[in-house]
């Protein structure tokens, strides 16, 4: 059975346009130094807005327009109101075993943080490293955010930034709070797969929540991971801090570190005399003069329209009655039956095609492998090296244990450490994540660089930040020995064996 209705889906829609044209609608704009936004209420003709300056500084006064003629600008009131609320969560970065001494002056920077805080300010705090831990939940006292803090420790072995973001983002915004911000301490360093930077964007920007990220270097070398905290913060309408060698903030900073949040305000503007042009949408641009000059900013409004105006425009439309009354006839409803003809049975021919495509899959599939099985035993087994690297190494590191392993050094640059982005890893505690790095120049020498590890490189028991390497230097990289030979493995496996020079393990 088939129902056909003429002209009913505009009878229909009327209350859906109704209640459009009195319901409210938020926009949200940007400035160069200041985040806008505003709610317009097409009931009481108002744009009812909130800003806030990314620095602190005050409104000196805040003009409002529209198509050339000026607006009425009302009640202008600063932040922070009368029981207004500031939720903000503190995230520490305890990713690395090698970071405990970051941690520690993480704990005071938040002590001083909390010392200046305002009693519209309200607290968490959590930890991340492979996902994010909450340890003291939003509303905590600042007796329980500094015990919590207290028990951090570096002891991750991955570090999940955006993902741990997201995480933090997912909890600010279950909060009822007039601002939201996370404060982020890292060193900027994300080893996330399936997570990125414009995630944690838009997660930001959708829940209004800024990210003010607080920067605490790891070493010289791996300061560029800084950059990624400096964006989240300059694309939410946050500030980037950045610590000294010795991992203290500002005391500027320290002395105020709210001030990005407290401040703006926010006023109303009347839209009694904007009236829609029909060339386009209508806007109000908006100018906030401070002392460092005038934000200006234009908001694009909701077309508003009375329930007379969409009768009219609907009336007006093809194929609609232009004057429905009591005594016309209500649009005709035609009711069509008919028999349905049997369709034919496609199944089975389907499943006959669907398995001559599995048959055929899996004799490519057994071609593949076939091919690849012929190519591996035709290839000299002189030319296969550790990693399955058919291009001769550059050097080898040869570790001193029993099992002799052979790490051989393919690129320019060999960075030697725990983490998994290395081009060699060692899982052992005493190696710092990213420890050392091997550089080779077009003269074929190769030079070692501590990193700033914790426990030290050392060649041929000496400790060093930069030296370059001989044939049959042991290099000590935490408790791991290791030999740098030049030699390929088959020339080793003609050496003579030699006495190596040996030291001491460091206690930790």
């Amino acid at each position: 059975m088939h129902i056909v209705l003429k002209h009913s889906r505009k009878y229909l829609l009327l209350p859906l346009l109704l209640a459009a044209a009195n319901s409210s609608h938020a926009l949200n704009a940007n400035a160069d130094r200041m985040n806008l936004s505003c709610t317009q209420d097409l009931n009481v003709q108002e744009l009812k807005c909130d800003y806030r300056m990314f620095t602190a500084e005050p409104a000196m006064e805040i003009t409002a327009e529209s198509d050339g003629k000026s607006l009425t600008v009302n009640q202008p009131e600063t932040y922070p109101w009368n029981n207004a609320l500031t939720a903000i969560l503190i995230v520490v970065d305890t990713s690395d075993p090698a970071r405990q001494n970051v941690i520690d002056e993480n704990r005071k920077i938040i002590q001083r943080m909390l010392a200046a805080a305002n009693p519209h300010d309200q607290f968490g705090l959590a930890s991340f490293n492979k996902s994010l831990r909450l340890e003291a939940p939003l509303g905590s006292t600042h007796e329980e955010i500094l015990a919590a803090s207290g028990n951090l420790r570096a002891v991750g072995m991955t570090t999940e930034l955006y993902r741990s973001v997201l995480e933090a983002i997912d909890i600010l915004k279950k909060t009822p709070a007039d601002r939201k911000s996370i404060y982020l301490m890292s060193d900027g360093l994300a080893e996330d797969k399936a997570y990125f930077h414009q995630d944690v964007i838009k997660a930001a920007k959708a829940n209004g929540i800024v990210i003010t990220s607080l920067g605490f270097p790891r070493s010289v070398s791996q300061s560029v991971g800084l950059q990624t905290l400096r964006r989240l913060s300059e694309e939410t309408g946050g500030i980037y801090v950045e610590s000294d060698n010795s991992f203290h903030l500002p005391d500027d900073f320290l002395g105020r570190p709210f001030d990005s949040m407290d401040n703006g305000g926010r006023f109303t503007v009347s839209m009694a005399d904007i009236k829609p042009t029909g060339t386009g949408t209508p806007a109000v641009a908006i100018d906030i003069k401070t002392a460092s000059g005038t934000n200006h900013t234009e908001i694009p409004l909701a077309v508003q329209l009375s329930a007379a105006e969409i009768m009219e425009k609907m009336q007006a439309a093809p194929g609609t009655p232009t004057q429905p009354s009591a005594t016309a006839a209500q649009p005709p409803v035609r009711i069509i039956t008919r028999e349905t003809p049997a369709e034919p049975d496609y199944f089975w021919s389907w499943y006959l095609v669907l398995i001559a495509l599995l048959f055929l899959l899996i004799l490519v599939i057994t071609a593949f492998f076939m091919t690849v099985y012929r190519q591996g035993k035709k290839r000299p087994a002189a030319a296969m090296y550790a990693g399955g690297m058919e291009n001769k190494p550059f050097a080898y590191l040869v570790v001193q244990d029993e099992t002799k392993k052979r790490y051989p050094i393919t690129k320019t640059t060999w960075r030697i450490g725990r983490g998994s982005d290395n081009e060699m890893t060692l899982q052992d505690s005493s190696v710092s994540r990213r420890h050392a790095e091997i550089h080779r120049d077009k003269g074929d020498v190769f030079t070692i660089f501590d990193l700033d590890s914790l426990n030290g490189v050392f060649v041929n028991n000496d400790k060093v930040k930069k030296q370059i390497l001989h044939e049959g230097d042991i290099l000590d990289i935490g408790d791991i020995s290791l030999r740098f030979t030049l030699l390929s493995n088959e020339y080793a496996l003609e050496e003579a064996t030699v006495m190596q020079h040996t030291r001491s393990p460091l206690t930790h």
